[in-house]
């Protein structure tokens, strides 16, 4: 049984028991939707005014439980889903390496669980899928806090292991066999190097399960992501200025992952109506560095929309 099915049992033991009382923004709502098609994974907490979370390559929900979910459940209505092949999503259709796809999945997400245009919530290759879905469907969107996104096109390509990953004749081979003897060490080893030059703090990588980007299926998710990439963002970047609504950015100035400059700062230069913090000496999870800076973008976008 996974931690999370442990906790929402754990908590319905207890009230069932009468022993004690747990929150309800404590226990996720964890179920599957049809969104665009991709039967998808997604997770609730709390009350309030609602959030949208959308993660970033390589990763899944789990990104955000350890520090976002905690820091807003008790306040607002906190939504998130796995991306295509990601997480617990089993779906990875024909052309979900497009941003059009992703995008058209989060707009139907948000539009069954009933989200009124929340504020989305996104980090790294997940800021490129929160542009995109602003572009396309601003009728749900009411802000953005974009987490080091990726934005425009950077010159260079993406790791070998993604083209690999992502061929279509070699690739269930390689993220099935070959990979698979080095995917745990390698993906816990690379969120190490996210965090760098701070360390992750003690638990983190359990707490927010990164073994679960080993999987075959996430490898295969991530390496056609990234190998689609700057193709992708390059098609879009022209349209960033018709996003009228607030845009909250934060990144580290010591990202090695995402180039702060490239993306996060040339993005605020761009849009018409965004702030941006950019956090000294800090890496590529600058949420996790400083929880009350998140919170203030956050908060600015609320009042702002």
């Amino acid at each position: 049984m996974s931690r999370k099915l442990r906790n929402v049992a754990f908590a319905a033991g207890l009230a069932a028991s009468g022993c004690a009382s747990v929150p309800e923004s404590d226990v996720s709502k964890m179920r599957f939707i049809e969104a665009a098609g991709v039967t998808t994974h997604v997770e609730t907490w709390g009350v309030g005014d609602p959030v949208f979370l959308i993660h970033g390559a390589s990763s899944h929900i789990g990104t955000w439980e350890p520090t976002i979910v905690p820091l807003l459940r008790d306040e607002f209505l906190v939504a998130a889903y796995d991306r295509p092949g990601m997480g617990h999503t089993p779906d990875r259709p024909p052309g979900s390496d497009t941003l059009a796809l992703q995008a058209k999945v989060a707009a139907e997400t948000i539009e069954t669980l009933g989200l009124k245009k929340p504020i989305v919530v996104a980090h790294s290759w997940g800021g490129a899928v929160a542009l995109r879905l602003a572009l396309d469907r601003p009728d749900l969107v009411s802000g953005l806090v974009l987490i080091a996104p990726v934005a425009y096109e950077w010159p260079g390509g993406v790791d070998w292991y993604n083209y690999w990953s992502a061929n279509p004749l070699s690739g269930w081979l390689f993220n099935n066999l070959v990979a698979q003897p080095f995917a745990g060490a390698s993906v816990k080893s690379g969120m190490i190097g996210a965090f760098a030059p701070s360390i992750p703090p003690d638990g983190w990588l359990e707490a927010a399960q990164v073994s679960l980007a080993a999987r075959p299926e996430a490898l295969r998710a991530t390496g056609e992501d990234l190998v689609a990439a700057k193709r992708e963002v390059t098609a879009q970047q022209a349209r960033y200025p018709e996003i009228r609504i607030p845009v909250a950015i934060m990144t580290g100035d010591s990202d090695r992952v995402v180039s702060p400059t490239i993306h996060s700062m040339t993005l605020a230069r761009t849009l018409p109506n965004a702030r941006i913090d950019v956090l000294a000496g800090v890496g590529h999870l600058p949420q996790e560095a400083s929880p009350e800076r998140f919170r203030k973008l956050l908060d600015w976008v609320r009042s702002a929309k």
